[in-house]
């Protein structure tokens, strides 16, 4: 790479992230609490910050994006993972008691059921099933995807509300 009389006064997040590479572990160690799943993240932010290859005003300016950036790896794995333990516990409590039917009419009344909620959520706009999605499969408050959105918590709010009341009325008809 050739540098030119801008660039000379930019620092490389590149060369930022090599030096402070074993800050930004223990960070995602500290959240995540877990040694292999610190280590591929970081791989992950590596990769990353290969991509993007942005130059920064400052060492502090990239240090600082750095950090940022594998604070919130850090804690979408970890949103994940919670999300993925409620859902494996919601399974358990759910078939913990399952006795399995020979009844071709309970077959049928369950694969009804499903057709009805996989119609439903396809009758709700795009934004609706998106939010929804982000919220009830992938466990983001509705802080997280305002801002993930660029809209309004309340705007949030009121997508998941009109699309559960629609999922509830489709449901009981």
């Amino acid at each position: 790479m050739y540098l030119n009389a801008n660039d000379i006064n930019t620092i490389s997040l590149m060369n930022v992230f090599f030096e402070i590479r074993p800050a930004l572990y223990n960070i995602i160690l500290k959240q995540t609490k877990s040694t292999q799943t610190a280590q591929d993240l970081t791989q992950d932010l590596f990769l990353k910050v290969k991509k993007l290859s942005n130059t920064f005003p400052s060492n502090d300016d990239a240090r600082n994006y750095l950090i940022r950036i594998a604070i919130n790896a850090a804690k979408d794995h970890v949103r994940g993972e919670r999300r993925r333990q409620q859902l494996l516990q919601g399974s358990i409590e759910l078939f913990e008691n399952y006795q399995p039917s020979n009844l071709i009419e309970d077959n049928y009344i369950l694969e009804e059921q499903i057709n009805i909620i996989d119609s439903s959520l396809k009758e709700l706009p795009e934004k609706y099933r998106q939010i929804l999605y982000l919220s009830r499969i992938e466990g983001y408050t509705h802080a997280e995807i305002a801002e993930k959105l660029s809209i309004s918590k309340s705007a949030v709010e009121k997508y998941i509300m009109k699309a559960l009341i629609h999922c509830r009325d489709n449901i009981s008809h």
